[in-house]
C-alpha cells in the first residue's frame, strides 16, 4: 500500500470528528457521538495495524516504521477507549459531541507526529495536536480554577513552540533542510547548540518535563477530570515519539544532548515524585506522577541507541494505560484521594483495577511498568549511565509511597458518603479494556520489544 492509502487512519479520525460536531442531531445525543468517535478510532488503529510498515510518504517528510507503527495503533486505541469510557459515563453535557470532536482531531495530530521525519510536518502536526488539548482543559468556561490552569498551559506551550521554532530556523540555517536524513550538526559550534536547546526546550514543554513542568499540576487540577484523562496521556505518546526522532536526526553532531537529556532526567524524576508525595488531589498527585515518569524515558533517550529509544517508546505507552485509568477512576469518584475511601466496599470490582493500575506504576511484575522499566533502564544501564539508573531505581521505589496511600485509601480508609456513579456497559468495558492491555502489554513484552527492534 502506498501513497495517501497510508494516511487511511488519519482520514477515519478525521471523518468522526466532522460527524461529531452534529452529533446533538444524531439519533441517541451525545452519547451517540462518542461512541461513534470510538468506533472511528478503533478502525484507524485497525487500519494502522493492517496496514503497518510501509515506504516514505511526501517525499520522506512521514515515515512508517516499526516504531511509528506502534505508536500510532497505540494511540488510535487508547482514543478509542478513552471515547467509549466518556460516551458510557454519560456526563449529561449539552457540549459534549464537541469534546469527542476535539479529542479525535488531537488524536489525528497525535498520528501525524509519531511519523513526523520533517521539520515542517513536525510543527503542523504538533499544533494540530495540542490546540484541540488548549480547548478540553478549559471546556467548564465558568470555572475561574481551570481557566487560569488552561491559561497557564497556553501561555506556556505556546511560547515554548515559538522558542521550538526558533530553533528550526536555525537548524534550516546551519543544514539548509528540513528532512531529518540530511541533517549533520557537526562543527555548528555555538549555533547548533543553541539550536539544539531551543528546539527540546519546545518538546519538553509539551510532555511536562522538568524545569518545563509547572503548568502541569495547576492545569490538571482545575480542567475537568474526563478531560485530564485524554490530555495527560494520549499527547504524550505522539511527544515522545517526535522527540526520539529528533534524538537520532541531532545526536551525532550535537555532542552536548545526552549531557541536556540526562540533566532534564535527573530533574524530573527527582522533582515529580518527591513533590508527589504530599498531595491531596489526584489530579495534581499525578500530574507530577507524569512528570516523574517523563523523567525515565528521558534517561533511555539519553543513550541514543536503538534499544534505548524503542524502550522508551514501549515504557510511554505502558505508562499511559493505567494513568489514564486512575484519572477516568477520579473522574467517576472524585478528585480527592480521600474520596477513594471504602471503594472496596462500594465497587469492589473497580478497586481491584486499581490495584492492578497502581502496582504497574510503581513496576510490579507481571503489570506492563515492570517490564518497561526493566527494558529501559537495561538499556540506560548497558550504555553507562550507571549512576543515573540507580537514582531511577531509588525514585521507583519512592513512587510506591504515594501510590501505596492511594490503595490504603481505596481498601482500608473509611467510607465516605459519595453521589452514586452511574454504572454503564461502555465505561466498564473500557476500564476492562484498561486492565486486559496493561496485563497484556507485560506478558507480551518480548515479542512487542522485538518488534520494534529490541535484543537483549
Amino acid at each position: 500500500m502506498s501513497g495517501y492509502w497510508l494516511l487511511i487512519p488519519e482520514y477515519l479520525l478525521l471523518a468522526g470528528a466532522l460527524v461529531s460536531l452534529f452529533g446533538d442531531l444524531l439519533p441517541g445525543g451525545e452519547r451517540s457521538s462518542a461512541i461513534l468517535g470510538a468506533l472511528a478510532a478503533f478502525a484507524a488503529a485497525a487500519f494502522a495495524g493492517f496496514i503497518g510498515t510501509a515506504e516514505p510518504l511526501f517525499g520522506g517528510m512521514l515515515v512508517f516504521d516499526p516504531v511509528s507503527v506502534f505508536a500510532r495503533v497505540s494511540l488510535a486505541a487508547l482514543t478509542s477507549v478513552y471515547l467509549l469510557w466518556s460516551g458510557g459515563r454519560g456526563t449529561g453535557s449539552e457540549r459534549s459531541h464537541e469534546a469527542t470532536a476535539l479529542v479525535l482531531l488531537s488524536a489525528v495530530g497525535g498520528m501525524l507526529m509519531c511519523g513526523a521525519r520533517d521539520m515542517v510536518a513536525l510543527f503542523i502536526a504538533i499544533e494540530l495536536s495540542t490546540m484541540p488539548a488548549y480547548v478540553l482543559m478549559g471546556y467548564r468556561r465558568d470555572d475561574d480554577r481551570g481557566l487560569e490552569g488552561t491559561l497557564k498551559y497556553f501561555l506556556l506551550s505556546m511560547t515554548t513552540s515559538l522558542i521550538m521554532l526558533y530553533g528550526f530556523s536555525f537548524l534550516f540555517g546551519i543544514t539548509g533542510v528540513t528532512g531529518y536524513a540530511e541533517m549533520d550538526l557537526t562543527g555548528a559550534g555555538v549555533l547548533g547548540v543553541l539550536a539544539t536547546v531551543f528546539v527540546f526546550v519546545g518538546l519538553l514543554a509539551k510532555l511536562s518535563a522538568a524545569p518545563f513542568h509547572y503548568w502541569a499540576p495547576d492545569a490538571y487540577a482545575g480542567a475537568p477530570t474526563s478531560s485530564v484523562a485524554f490530555v495527560s496521556t494520549v499527547p504524550k505518546i505522539a511527544g515522545t515519539v517526535a522527540m526520539i526522532r529528533l534524538v537520532e536526526a541531532l545526536s551525532p553532531g550535537a555532542t552536548q544532548l545526552p549531557l541536556l537529556l540526562s540533566i532534564v532526567a535527573v530533574a524530573s524524576m527527582v522533582l515529580g515524585n518527591l513533590a508527589a508525595y504530599p498531595q491531596l488531589d489526584l489530579r495534581r498527585l499525578m500530574a507530577y506522577s507524569g512528570i516523574a515518569h517523563i523523567g525515565y524515558v528521558i534517561l533511555a533517550m539519553a543513550t541514543n541507541t536503538n534499544t534505548g529509544l524503542a524502550a522508551a517508546v514501549f515504557y510511554m505507552v505502558a505508562y499511559a494505560l493505567p494513568s489514564m485509568a486512575v484519572v477516568m477512576i477520579a473522574a467517576e469518584e472524585g478528585s480527592a484521594v480521600e474520596q477513594l475511601s471504602g471503594l472496596v466496599d462500594r465497587r469492589p470490582w473497580t478497586a481491584w483495577a486499581l490495584v492492578v493500575f497502581l502496582l504497574s506504576l510503581v513496576g510490579i511484575p507481571p503489570m506492563a511498568g515492570f517490564f518497561g522499566k526493566l527494558y529501559l533502564f537495561t538499556a540506560a544501564f548497558g550504555a553507562g549511565y550507571r549512576a543515573l539508573v540507580v537514582l531511577a531505581v531509588l525514585m521507583s521505589v519512592v513512587s510506591a509511597g504515594y501510590y501505596l496511600r492511594i490503595m490504603r485509601e481505596a481498601f482500608f480508609g473509611e467510607r465516605v458518603s459519595t453521589p452514586a456513579v452511574e454504572r454503564s456497559i461502555p465505561a466498564t468495558i473500557a476500564l476492562v479494556l484498561l486492565v486486559v492491555a496493561t496485563l497484556g502489554m507485560g506478558i507480551a513484552a518480548s515479542p512487542l520489544l522485538g518488534y520494534l527492534g529490541v535484543s537483549f
